[in-house]
């Protein structure tokens, strides 16, 4: 394996206009608002990307520069995570991060970009990265694997794409489903994302050798 594409997919994480200031969407602040979207229970969880990306930046295996994180969101936005970000750890200025990021397109805003924004679908994503496999895990449709089968399936690929949801409840789409190679469930527990990702680059790292 030379690197891991890790794509957060269908991430409930997009912004709104509201009263003509940008808002990050967000259950806890515009619940009445999500009731009346279509699809509501997969959308206005940015804290599950803003987790994930806590794990994946700070992470040894990206230090190693291993690892490639996206960001795919359910209104079909990418976001390109550079192995040299580093998340804020305050949540707030996570939020204001995201929302400069809706802005502009990109931040920081000058010089070299860190994270990038861009209109696009999960397929045309994968068909730019032009992976070796594409494994989707999914804990209703999915193969039953532990952490060390599906690591071992892993590394025997040289550039392997693992797919994970960045939504609260409810399946992936179809067209999520027809894009993947494998579909993969991870034991008998259903895990959060942010911690299925954790667990994942944990197994890859001591498999690789990398101690820190």
């Amino acid at each position: 394996m030379d690197i891991l594409h890790l794509i957060i997919a269908e991430s409930a994480l997009e912004v709104i206009s509201v009263k003509g200031r940008l808002e990050v969407l967000d259950r806890s602040k515009h619940h009445n608002l999500l009731r009346r979207m279509e699809k509501s229970h997969k959308r206005g969880r940015p804290d599950i990307v803003y987790l994930t990306l806590q794990v994946t930046q700070y992470s040894p295996i990206n230090a190693r520069g291993l690892l490639r994180t996206y960001i795919h969101t359910i209104d079909n936005h990418v976001i390109y995570v550079d192995p040299e970000t580093r998340i804020p750890h305050n949540y707030i200025n996570f939020i204001g991060l995201i929302r400069q990021l809706y802005q502009i397109g990109r931040v920081p805003p000058q010089g070299k970009p860190l994270l990038i924004l861009e209109r696009l679908s999960l397929k045309q994503l994968i068909e730019r990265l032009k992976p070796d496999t594409v494994i989707l895990l999914d804990d209703i449709k999915g193969r039953y694997s532990t952490f060390r089968e599906l690591v071992e399936q892993l590394i025997k690929v040289e550039k392997p794409c693992v797919i994970i949801g960045g939504f609260p409840h409810g399946t992936f789409e179809e067209t999520t489903y027809e894009l993947a190679s494998d579909i993969v469930r991870i034991g008998n527990f259903t895990y959060n994302t942010f911690l299925i990702c954790a667990k994942l680059l944990t197994y890859l790292e001591q498999r690789l050798g990398i101690e820190e």
